[in-house]
């Protein structure tokens, strides 16, 4: 008899055993079926030559389906993100005071899909200079080419065809001279909509050639400083992939070409780039009156061509020389890159109350996620973002490039067990945790420059920090150097949660690590402050503003600050036709959220989490 119940139990066991060996082999020889489908498939007119979605996806036009979906789902805000672009400025009116002096304190809105960030990126106010030069921003001369890096789909081509393969060279002309250079296809005129179009044209957004080899569809890098930031951590350069690495890894690697950190590094000399003959036209001038050296329009029109200038020659670069292969990124390597290279690279802009020198932290998705579980655990992006799913009778990488919660089977239950609703609960659980202390980081920050800015007053009211008569800003920040240091460093830690695009679910516990310390930091500067105060008379109660007195920083829709490109003053710069669903004003349940998270409100912010079956 217990010879028999071990046989039934062996048999069970080997049947569970097949079932499931059975069933991994079949989704792994599904995703491989998806592989030699691709690389087997009628690679007819796909080349780097046109780089168009619309041409690569009629050879793949599952795939293109895909893309064109994600890219036409209802704009629909979540709590701590969404596809709504709305005015993030409203939501959290902090923002206008912590980038007080840089164009992001006038234009920044909730991003939408990879499909629309080239157009975005051409009408954010923050690449016109006319509106720069009325918000008393003229220090910013336009946005240069290396923005173009994590926008267009041409960037590969432009890089090739127009600057010669030389990547100093195209980071170095002007964003709205570049762009020009996009070829008219398919006899489309200039000045067409289909030239100018999403679709392909000048505002086409990243599309397949950016992340795929035109030969079998192989994964590759085809950003520049990507692969030069991998071969300074350790890794080696591949003529093929451009890094050598596994799938797996690339699955991963092919989205840091875009979610990183970044800056624009200085070369230290001069190069020959692109401009535009519009800078000899005595009669083309900005609003304000000075020599136009560039138009704002993606194409040459009206006597406007391409010329040579020379100009101070840059760079995109990521700060990752500290960050070695291997490793789980922390926040500390940014400090010691940014210091390391303080003599040639000072500061992103100067705060325009504090006078601190300060960082603008980009989307750090890949240097976050780096330390977080699923990171740890050889979790691709792809494999939450871009998960297997149908497409019409094939299994086939999504590519809506979206959040894994729209579809969470897909996304998350491939290895977690609990039902969606619990796993859901988790997220939101994670990310109201991290935005309470994220919100308690930017108030105290709010807090300190409030401080700093009332301290400098009565500072400049002093002889010792006078230079004929009046305030000697050089002085006072001299003075003051280590409160303006914590203000950077504060700042920094803050935006760099703030700007990576999960709300601390990436990585929680380095969230929570990076946003204690951005206050401890607030907090000391704010002590410190008092301390160098009194030592010349001044007194000063630390400041301690909350939600409601910074709600009166919010700006409001963004308005033509002077008549300009056919508006009127106060006029809606973002049109209520065409972008009627851009820079508006954020719902009031996500206000409502802000308002209970700092302080943590409990009663009004706890989900009850589903039970784990």
């Amino acid at each position: 008899m217990n010879n028999n119940k071990k046989l039934w139990g062996i048999l069970a066991v080997g049947l569970i055993v097949g079932f499931v060996v059975a069933y991994i082999t079949a989704d792994i020889g599904e995703k491989k079926g998806e592989q030699i489908a691709l690389a087997s498939a009628n690679m007819a007119g796909i080349s780097d030559d046109d780089p168009r979605f619309t041409t690569w996806g009629k050879a793949f036009p599952e795939h293109l389906d895909s893309y064109l979906k994600g890219a036409n789902y209802e704009p629909v805000p979540t709590k701590f993100g969404g596809n709504l672009s709305y005015n993030k400025l409203d939501r959290f009116p902090q923002l206008v005071r912590m980038w007080a002096g840089y164009p992001f304190s006038v234009d920044f809105n909730e991003e939408r899909h990879h499909f629309y960030i080239q157009s975005d990126q051409m009408k954010t106010a923050r690449n016109n200079k006319d509106l720069l030069n009325s918000a008393g921003l003229k220090a910013f001369g336009g946005q240069p080419t290396a923005c173009m890096n994590c926008h267009s789909g041409w960037t590969k081509w432009l890089i090739d065809n127009v600057a010669g393969g030389d990547f100093v060279k195209f980071n170095s002309a002007k964003y709205w001279t570049m762009i020009k250079n996009v070829p008219t296809m398919d006899n489309q005129a200039p000045d067409s909509k289909e030239h100018t179009g999403l679709h392909g044209g000048t505002r086409m957004g990243l599309t397949c050639a950016d992340c795929h080899s035109p030969n079998d569809m192989s994964l590759r890098l085809t950003r520049p400083a990507l692969i030069e930031a991998l071969v300074d951590r350790g890794y080696e350069k591949d003529a093929k992939q451009g890094i050598k690495a596994s799938r797996q890894e690339m699955r991963t690697l092919v989205c840091a070409q875009c979610h990183v950190e970044y800056y624009f590094k200085s070369t230290g000399s001069k190069v020959a780039t692109m401009g535009e003959s519009i800078a000899s036209n005595p009669n083309a001038k900005w609003l304000d009156g000075s020599q136009k050296t560039y138009e704002q329009i993606d194409y040459w029109r009206d006597g406007n061509k391409p010329t040579e200038v020379t100009v101070d020659g840059l760079t995109l670069a990521f700060p990752w020389s500290e960050w070695k292969k291997g490793e789980p990124f922390r926040i500390e390597m940014l400090d010691d890159y940014y210091d390391k290279v303080r003599e040639k690279f000072p500061q992103d802009w100067v705060h325009k109350e504090t006078k601190a020198p300060m960082i603008k932290i980009q989307h750090p998705e890949t240097e976050f996620a780096s330390g977080g579980i699923h990171a740890q655990n050889g979790v691709s992006c792809a494999d939450c973002h871009m998960p297997y799913t149908r497409g019409g009778a094939k299994k086939i990488t999504s590519h809506e490039f979206t959040s894994p919660l729209r579809d969470v089977n897909a996304a998350c239950k491939s290895c977690h067990a609990q039902p969606e609703e619990y796993l859901k609960a988790q997220v939101y659980s994670i990310q109201t945790s991290i935005a309470s202390m994220q919100r308690s980081a930017e108030y105290a920050i709010v807090s300190l420059i409030e401080d700093i800015k009332n301290v400098r007053a009565a500072m400049g009211n002093l002889a010792k920090y006078q230079t004929d008569g009046k305030a000697d800003d050089k002085k006072i920040s001299a003075a003051l150097k280590e409160v303006l240091e914590l203000h950077r460093k504060s700042q920094m830690r803050a935006d760099f949660v703030n700007a990576e695009n999960s709300t601390g679910f990436h990585n929680p516990t380095e969230a929570a690590r990076i946003m204690g310390q951005s206050i401890a930091m607030a907090k000391e500067g704010q002590g410190l402050l008092v301390v160098l105060a009194q030592k010349d008379g001044i007194t000063i109660t630390p400041s301690n503003l909350g939600f409601k007195e910074i709600q009166k920083y919010a700006p409001g829709l963004l308005r033509y600050p002077a008549d300009m490109d056919g508006h009127k003053k106060g006029d809606i710069y973002y049109d209520e036709h065409d972008e009627k669903d851009v820079n508006r004003a954020p719902a009031k349940d996500l206000l409502e959220l802000d308002e209970n998270l700092a302080p943590y409100n409990y009663k009004k912010i706890i989900k009850p989490l589903t039970s784990a079956k």
